[in-house]
């Protein structure tokens, strides 16, 4: 519960910094070298000419590509202080993972966004991606791809803790009643029995085969572009 906490507060402090530092820079295009630009800060719990004292182990922030997320965020029409409001003002909420990854998950208590820890290689992936994403953005602007506002880096104690922040697309509000985890496979992937017995259940590929073997109807212009939407990011 207390490292819970502290990489809570971490990712407040950490994210309150660097999106208030970046105010002070001028808008501009976003260039390929902006993708590759990791920005870091050291935040020790007694504070700095540059940062506010904590309650929190030392630590430092890193910032993946600052001005590329900035202008995705004013392309999804996120502001800055909106942003900063809905992830800093109060205590992020941790969610009970609901898949295989090990990832801890956090909502912001608005139920705006969702902050997820990756693995390293996931990390490095959606950096990798960024230039892709940026252009399908651009192209695309139905695209159904996450929504991705920044991905950051708590490092404390000789451990890294890489964190994105996504739009929350099941806010807890919103009654659900069916949900399925779809990756276009049929490889194990069938709800256990003990996640059938949850009074929320989230189904996989096979169960929806066969709870829904119709299918889904849609109207010819919106299946068509859908299927568009879907071609397009794919391309990523």
């Amino acid at each position: 519960q207390t490292a819970s906490s502290a990489i809570k507060g971490a990712i407040q402090l950490g994210i309150g910094y660097t999106v208030g530092n970046l105010t002070s820079k001028p808008d501009r295009d976003v260039l390929m070298q902006d993708f590759y630009v990791v920005e870091s800060v050291f935040l020790p719990s007694e504070g700095s000419n540059l940062t506010p004292a904590h309650h929190y182990p030392d630590f430092r922030f890193k910032t993946y590509a600052p001005l590329a997320f900035r202008y995705f965020r004013e392309l999804f029409g996120i502001k800055p202080d909106d942003y900063l409001y809905s992830i800093c003002s109060e205590p992020l909420i941790e969610l009970s993972n609901p898949g295989a990854s090990g990832s801890l998950f956090f909502v912001t208590s608005d139920d705006e966004f969702i902050i997820k820890t990756v693995q390293h290689k996931e990390a490095e992936f959606l950096q990798k991606l960024l230039p892709g994403y940026y252009m399908n953005l651009n192209q695309n602007p139905r695209t159904l791809l996450p929504k991705f506002y920044g991905l950051y880096c708590v490092q404390s104690g000789g451990i890294n803790i890489r964190i994105i922040v996504m739009n929350n697309v099941l806010p807890r509000a919103l009654k659900m009643h069916f949900t399925y985890d779809l990756k276009g496979s049929t490889y194990k992937r069938r709800a256990s029995r003990k996640e059938r017995e949850k009074s929320n259940p989230t189904f996989k590929d096979l169960d929806f085969l066969q709870d829904m073997h119709e299918g889904l109807y849609f109207d010819s212009e919106t299946h068509s572009a859908l299927m568009k939407t879907l071609q397009r990011d794919c391309r990523v």
